[in-house]
C-alpha cells in the first residue's frame, strides 16, 4: 500500500508570519520564484520514493511515475499493491482511464480515491507538511539545491528523516 501526492516547493521559503508595529500594517512584497514539483509516494515498505520536475505535473507525468513505482514493486515484491491518492484531476480524468485500466491489467496496481476535501486522509500530506515547515532550512534555494534536497530526504527516509503518526 502506498500514499501517492504532488506538491510543488519554491525557491523562497514560505513566510507564514511576521512582527510589525502595532497600529501598523504590515506589507511584504510577494517575490516571485522558482518552483520545483514533485511527486512523490509514501510506501508501505518504509520507502519514499520521488520525482522531481521543473515544469507542471500533468497526467502523463503522474501516471509515467506511478508506473516507474509499480514495476519496482513487482520487480521487487511482486504483490498487488493498492495505491491511494486525492481527487486531483489529473488523477481521474478520463482521458487517463486507459492509463488506470493498464496499471491495473499489467501491474496490479489499483487507485483508491479518497473523499473529495480530505487531505487529512492522505498520510503523505503530514510527510510533505514536516518536509517544507519543519527539515527545510528557512532560505532561498536554487532549484537545483531543492532537488538534492528532496533526494536527500527520499534517500535518508526512516533514517536520517523519521516521520511518525
Amino acid at each position: 500500500m502506498g500514499y501517492v501526492d504532488e506538491t510543488g516547493i519554491c525557491s523562497t521559503p514560505d513566510n507564514r508570519y511576521a512582527w510589525t508595529i502595532k497600529g501598523q500594517v504590515h506589507q511584504v512584497t510577494a517575490i516571485r520564484s522558482k518552483r520545483v514539483n514533485i511527486i512523490g509516494a509514501l510506501l508501505s515498505t518504509g520507502h519514499f520514493v520521488t520525482a522531481c520536475l521543473q515544469e507542471s505535473v500533468t497526467g502523463e507525468y503522474f501516471y509515467a511515475y506511478v508506473m516507474g513505482v509499480a514495476k519496482q514493486i513487482k520487480e521487487k515484491y511482486n504483490i498487488p499493491l493498492t495505491l491511494i491518492v486525492d481527487n486531483a484531476s489529473i488523477h481521474k480524468s478520463k482521458k487517463m482511464q486507459a492509463w488506470r485500466d493498464l496499471l491495473e491489467q499489467d501491474f496490479n496496481v489499483r487507485l483508491y480515491f479518497l473523499p473529495p476535501y480530505s487531505p487529512e486522509l492522505n498520510r503523505i500530506e503530514m510527510l510533505w507538511r514536516s518536509m517544507k515547515y519543519q527539515w527545510r532550512e528557512f532560505k532561498w534555494m536554487p532549484t537545483d539545491e531543492i532537488v538534492q534536497w528532496v533526494n536527500g530526504i527520499s534517500r535518508g527516509f526512516g533514517n536520517k528523516y523519521l516521520f511518525t503518526f
